[in-house]
């Protein structure tokens, strides 16, 4: 390969503005939604044991994986997953097999990119309706569970009260991505994400100090033990472990459509990478270990005992329901102060899930800028391929919302599952073998290179080679079997049983054309490193 280095684009401006953009990338609903209701179903503290196994035998070997592949991508001005691929893997694979990665890489890039921001921005949509109800003090009239989901249900299957909120989150994502690394997605973290650990800390000790805000008994310390109290027999459950490891790939941003890479691409080429993404990850943990874990469980108990809980644990309903469907109520119980607790809850929400949809949106803008579309422009057709491949969630809604078995959210839920489950672990076995100790060797000097610790060669060489494919092939084996794509499918009844296996299909249908074209744009995005990488 050619020594000539190219400086990439553009570039961080400051170490702390890549750190927080780096942890919001990774910081999202997962963080405060997912995990806590990981932790509800799998025994509390006792889940935390294959959480953090996973975190080191896939977490963080993959994370310094594409960390590196980023930075090495981006001296070619390589600024996403498919070029990256091919620079990575030509000398040992040759052009021909090379160029076949890349339309893989591809492939996968573009098909989570579009499909997973479009229905995440949804999701976004629905949170932003809620800090706009707790903003606005109209939360307080919400006292009841039963009123809360009634609201919810209109936000579903009303356009009125989805599209307005979900079209004001693609505006402030375009708004955020156009300008650019420095002046965009930097400066935009800067912002985010002081403002929600400050309010992650004081939901936090809120939950810990204000521990009885409605009833006596419903102490908020007793949702805390049960957090940390471990229930052991649950360890002898592979789904424990095997969804410890998926959680690993949601709250590290693992695989999804190469958002690491392509902010490393950014990173000058001696600057750290290795303590850097350590940080990083650190950074994430805290927000969901220590933040997450502690406001769901510590609020949960105060506002409802034993409830939220058990609706997870026994009753196994989604956490992102409970916040949706169930939190309002317990926020506007309390009043104004519930609102303004209700706003802090919400925004920090929202500022997850932006900070992680900017860096999904800015994977399309490189991809575009890569064939010679001006950023402005790049930004506006990736808003609006979001908008295009959404929409159906709000349509759907709309159909089924007068029926007794409505609103359905097959689409949702099927994309949820091929994209964002299935396609997340894809692509990272497709990076640790392509870019492993063995065909990558270069690899483990990359990640190494300007480092102020050193990764050790054992987890590079053995760990992230071997150890971890084998573990990215169980969680993919695991995942049709866990899941029941029939309750997914199956959702709408009469007169419109036809609905929800058409919506599925029509997301199935999605996923293999977007794999199609972005196969091709992989292999055409090859041509302008054939000789810097040769």
């Amino acid at each position: 390969m050619s020594s000539e280095a190219i400086g990439p684009r553009e570039t961080w401006h400051t170490r702390i503005g890549l750190i927080l953009s780096m942890a919001g990338n990774a910081i999202g609903l997962g963080n405060f939604l997912r995990f806590p209701g990981r932790v509800a179903l799998y025994g509390g503290g006792a889940y935390l044991i294959p959480y953090f196994v996973a975190l080191t035998l896939l977490g963080l070997p993959i994370m310094w994986l594409e960390w590196s592949i980023g930075r090495y991508g981006g001296q070619y001005r390589a600024h996403w997953l498919a070029p990256m691929m091919y620079v990575v893997s030509k000398r040992r694979l040759g052009d021909k097999k090379a160029k076949i990665v890349a339309g893989i890489a591809g492939g996968l890039a573009l098909s989570i990119a579009i499909l997973l921001n479009a229905y995440y921005t949804n999701l976004l949509g629905w949170v932003s309706f809620w800090a706009g109800m707790s903003m606005t003090g109209k939360i307080v009239e919400v006292t009841e569970v039963k009123d809360s989901i009634g609201w919810l249900l209109q936000v579903i299957g009303n356009p009125v009260y989805n599209l307005l909120p979900w079209v004001f989150t693609l505006a402030v994502i375009g708004i955020i991505v156009a300008p650019g690394v420095s002046k965009g997605l930097e400066r935009a973290n800067l912002i985010m994400m002081p403002l929600l650990f400050l309010f992650a800390v004081v939901l936090l000790v809120t939950g810990l100090t204000w521990r009885t805000p409605v009833k006596p008994e419903w102490d908020s310390i007793k949702g805390f033990l049960w957090l940390w109290t471990p229930r052991f027999e649950k360890l002898g459950d592979p789904a424990a472990w095997l969804e410890g490891a998926g959680q690993i790939f949601f709250t590290l941003s693992l695989g999804i459509a190469g958002i690491i890479p392509t902010y490393a691409s950014y990173i000058k080429r001696e600057d750290d990478i290795a303590l850097g993404a350590l940080t990083t990850a650190a950074l994430n943990e805290f927000a969901e270990v220590i933040c997450g874990g502690t406001i769901a469980f510590t609020l949960g108990y105060a506002f409802g005992g034993v409830l939220p809980i058990g609706m997870v644990y026994v009753d196994h309903k989604s956490p992102f329901f409970l916040s949706m469907a169930v939190y309002p109520a317990f926020f506007g119980r309390l009043g104004a102060v519930g609102a303004v607790l209700g706003s802090m809850w919400y925004v920090l929400l929202w500022f997850a899930g932006v900070s992680s949809a900017i860096a999904i949106a800015n994977v399309i803008v490189e991809m575009l800028q890569g064939f010679g579309w001006k950023r402005a422009q790049a930004t506006a057709v990736s808003v609006l391929l979001f908008l295009v491949f959404g929409v159906f969630i709000a349509v759907e809604g709309y159909m089924t919302k007068d029926y007794s078995w409505g609103p359905s959210t097959v689409y949702l839920d099927f994309t949820d599952f091929m994209v964002g489950s299935v396609l997340l672990v894809v692509t990272a076995l497709f990076e640790t073998v392509v870019a492993g100790m063995f065909l990558w060797p270069e690899g483990y000097e990359e990640v190494n290179r300007g480092g102020l610790i050193r990764v050790p060669r054992a987890l590079w060489k053995y760990v992230l080679s071997i150890i971890a494919p084998i573990y990215l092939v169980a969680m993919l084996l695991w995942l049709p079997m866990s899941t029941r794509i029939e309750d997914i499918v199956y959702q709408t009844g009469e007169p419109l049983t036809w609905l929800g296996p058409a919506l599925a299909g029509l997301s199935a249908a999605f996923t293999v054309a977007l794999f199609i074209v972005g196969f091709v744009l992989g292999v055409k995005s090859t041509k302008q490193f054939e000789k810097v990488a040769g």
